[in-house]
């Protein structure tokens, strides 16, 4: 659907008069603290156009609200305009009228992300796959963000990024919370084996074994990133520089999520599960991986998948099975993934462990949907560019909520190298 930026009749939109009160704001803010700052007035002087200033700032607050408000409801207003358009054809037009042709959207989402177009109306929200982008990052004209708008073409990126970089977060089982409330989660530790299971006569005690499961508390983490550029950085290049900006934003929160669920993820493997090395700190073995395999259930093998960093995966090329052939297997097809002992694998980069490497786990196997990821709302962006007004910066705030653990302990196991 095409975006609207048009305006209402020859008068100012609401969207233009809260950029115009927000300005204002700005310019009492620095009055206040010039006034705050004067060393030649009087006390009773200062408190009193402090005073006065206090009352102005709070005053055009309420006006951007209130013409925030009304902004709103306009944006809804065409949305729905824009729904019926979509549905059933404006009045009057045809699908081959000039003005049905849709608007360049990467060009617009683009000039909003520079700076360059304020008045954009976003319809409908875009919200990237596998996340809960907060609604006011769709919103023109929010005060809670100085009225700039946070282009969807922007957070998009960021997410794209964060799953490119991080091959693991898009294995694991990721759900959405709208609060970030404690959540007990079942983890599944145990099972009953054959030996618990009797032979019964009718009229028989039937026998309990005590169950499998434990709990983890799920919390949530609040990461967060903040970069700035200059407006004339922002205006002059002819290079999209808020994508350089999203896509350096998403590998930073991307890298830091992942490397503290893979720190997560080592301490929550059982040592049941994992294969160690054995002694010395020799390269990984064709048998090594082999007994990593068969320490999961057939179960579980049939969803499993390898993950290791890019320096195990040059040491695993290298390694061939009893017959000379290697055991990693590239694909020529687009969409079938190379292979590792005919399973696929993901390459992380926050993976630094390699053979050679003392007592810590090496690469992973198994069915990581087991591991669950909880975000509470998910990732939020904000623009600004009244936060460094003084300085001609614009500011972008990158918010990320959440925690995750592995829920079953029979689902993946490790290759973990000896200890020095």
């Amino acid at each position: 659907m095409p975006l609207s930026h048009s305006r209402l009749g020859t008068n100012l939109s609401f969207i233009d008069l809260a950029r115009t009160a927000i300005d204002y704001r700005a310019r009492l803010f620095e009055e206040y603290k010039s006034v705050n700052d004067d060393a030649k007035m009087t006390a009773a002087e200062k408190r009193e156009r402090l005073e006065r200033l206090d009352t102005a700032i709070t005053e055009k607050s309420e006006e951007i609200r209130d013409y925030t408000a009304k902004a709103e409801l306009e944006a809804e207003a065409r949305n729905q305009s824009g729904k019926l358009d979509a549905l059933f054809g404006p009045a009057g037009r045809t699908p081959e009228s000039p003005e049905n042709a849709p608007d360049d959207v990467r060009s617009i989402l683009v000039a909003v992300a520079n700076g360059e177009m304020r008045d954009v109306l976003i319809v409908p929200e875009t919200r990237a796959a596998g996340a809960n982008v907060q609604a006011q990052a769709g919103k023109v004209a929010d005060p809670a963000f100085a009225g700039n708008t946070t282009s969807v073409q922007f957070i998009a990126q960021v997410l794209e990024s964060m799953r490119e970089r991080s091959p693991f977060l898009s294995l694991v089982d990721t759900f959405t919370t709208s609060h970030g409330e404690t959540i007990r989660y079942p983890v599944k530790n145990a099972r009953p084996v054959p030996a618990d299971v009797a032979v019964l006569a009718e009229g028989d005690k039937i026998p309990f074994t005590k169950a499998g499961f434990t709990t983890k508390d799920l919390t949530v983490k609040k990461y967060g990133v903040g970069t700035q550029l200059s407006i004339e950085l922002m205006t002059d290049s002819e290079v999209d520089i808020a994508g350089i900006v999203a896509n350096d934003a998403g590998e930073a929160v991307a890298d830091r999520l992942a490397a503290d669920m893979l720190a997560k993820l080592q301490l929550a493997v059982p040592a049941g599960k994992k294969v160690v090395q054995g002694t010395g700190l020799g390269a990984v073995s064709y048998d090594n991986l082999i007994d990593v395999q068969h320490k999961l259930r057939t179960g579980y093998r049939k969803n499993a998948s390898w993950l290791f960093g890019d320096l195990q995966l040059a040491e695993l090329r290298k390694i061939k099975d009893t017959m000379g052939n290697p055991i990693w297997n590239p694909s020529y097809l687009v969409g079938v993934p190379d292979t590792l002992l005919g399973k696929p694998y993901a390459v992380d980069a926050t993976v630094t462990a390699k053979a050679g490497t003392a007592n810590t786990d090496l690469l992973w196997y198994g069915d990581f949907s087991k591991f669950k990821l909880r975000q509470a709302k998910g990732l939020a962006v904000a623009r600004s560019d009244e936060y460094a007004w003084d300085s001609d910066m614009v500011s972008w705030k990158i918010t990320y909520r959440g925690d995750g653990d592995l829920m079953d302990l029979e689902a993946v196991s490790a290759l973990r190298s000896a200890a020095s």
